[in-house]
């Protein structure tokens, strides 16, 4: 068995809450790997107000004794500073309380699907839910699949490629190290390795928040030094780019997920495969990576590269609706929104992924401890550069 997570909780609710089972023990997780990470995700050029409230402080209440993990489950939380201090919607979750319900769904939101799907007539009921806030908790819970990542040697990191119709110039034959002391070097705002191209962008997102607008962009996560064969060809759903995808595509306001160079594969503008070198010490190699480290529902061995497009926010579409209560044309009252919110989703598609990637390296291992889980993999990769019958 590999992880498993699940995760509650309302935008302006008390707290969000999220569990974690299947670590193997023995995994160092330290408090300040969720600060660090949650502040990553606060940040960005064109983020909302909601970030300068909001701390994001995580506790622990279960599955980590002394700074390790135990085996057990591990459980999260993390209140949301808004449930006693209202923002500037001027919202009260309180018991009881109607004077904040929405009766004009957001188009391009969860509103109008949510209601008729479950009978409900306040909007509030689905948009608080379906809020990009929940990610916050998939991001904590990511937190000790990645100390475990880790320490098994494997490094990831998440990249923007593109805002608003403007796109960074990205070199992807350059090592993920390279790429991660370029984006380092650029900082949090917009995390890109085109350092050229920040300013263009900071001049966008301005211009985008003056005209209460919002934007879209492209962003892409890669991890290396994986193993051969996570994932498997033999059903659909034990396919790992179906599963990453699928991830992908649950990050609110996503609306497209790319493997590798799909793109350019699909237009003729590259290489449709990746040619395979052998030598007796390194074992399996590729000259090229078009194919993103994925072949056939399987890591390859070479870095993994996926790419999404997310959709402008719909909170500053200002698109006409219908008020609930009469089946009159109306428009959403204001939403407060990000002016771009792509770095954060950045953030959060490289933490989902990486705990689905630790599922697989502890499937693929069946280790219980992080020894175990070591040991096996080592074992495993001396065994992968061999050919095949040697």
């Amino acid at each position: 068995m590999g992880l498993r997570y699940l995760t509650a909780g309302e935008s302006h609710g008390a707290a969000l809450t999220g569990i974690l089972e299947g670590m193997p023990s023995g995994v160092e997780v330290v408090p300040e790997c969720f600060a660090s990470l949650l502040r990553r995700r606060r940040a960005g050029y064109g983020r909302g107000a909601r970030q300068k409230i909001e701390t994001d402080e995580v506790t622990v209440t279960a599955g980590l004794r002394a700074g390790y993990t135990t085996g057990a489950p591990i459980a999260l939380q993390i209140g949301n500073a808004e449930f006693t201090s209202p923002g500037a919607d001027g919202v009260s979750l309180a018991a009881h309380d109607q004077s904040s319900a929405i009766h004009v769904p957001l188009p391009g939101h969860a509103d109008l699907p949510g209601i008729v799907k479950y009978g409900l007539s306040d909007c509030r009921n689905i948009r608080e839910r379906a809020s990009a806030r929940e990610t916050v908790m998939r991001t904590a819970l990511s937190v000790p699949p990645r100390c475990l990542l880790e320490a098994l040697e494997v490094r990831s990191l998440c990249l923007v490629e593109c805002l608003g119709g403007i796109t960074a110039s990205i070199d992807y034959n350059q090592s993920p190290a390279a790429l991660a002391e370029l984006i380092a070097a650029g900082g949090d705002d917009f995390m890109t390795p085109d350092l050229a191209i920040i300013q263009s962008w900071k001049r966008l997102v301005d211009s985008a928040a003056s005209d209460n607008a919002s934007l879209g962009g492209t962003a892409a996560v890669i991890f290396w030094n994986l193993p051969i064969g996570l994932g498997s060809h033999t059903q659909h759903d034990l396919r790992l780019d179906s599963r990453l995808a699928g991830l992908l595509m649950s990050i609110p306001a996503v609306r497209g997920v790319e493997i590798g160079m799909a793109l350019q594969q699909a237009s003729g503008d590259c290489p449709a495969a990746d040619p395979i070198a052998y030598d007796s010490k390194n074992g399996w190699s590729r000259m090229t990576n078009y194919a993103g480290g994925l072949e056939g529902g399987m890591s390859n061995g070479a870095p993994l590269l996926l790419r999404f497009h997310m959709k402008p926010l719909p909170a500053n579409a200002r698109v006409d609706s219908v008020d609930l209560r009469s089946g009159q044309l109306a428009q959403p009252e204001f939403y407060r929104s990000d002016t771009q919110a792509i770095t954060a989703a950045a953030v959060v598609a490289e933490s989902i992924i990486a705990i689905e990637l630790a599922s697989q390296l502890v499937k693929m291992t069946g280790g219980e401890t992080l020894q175990q889980v070591s040991a096996r993999l080592a074992r495993l990769r001396e065994e992968q550069k061999r050919l095949p019958g040697s």
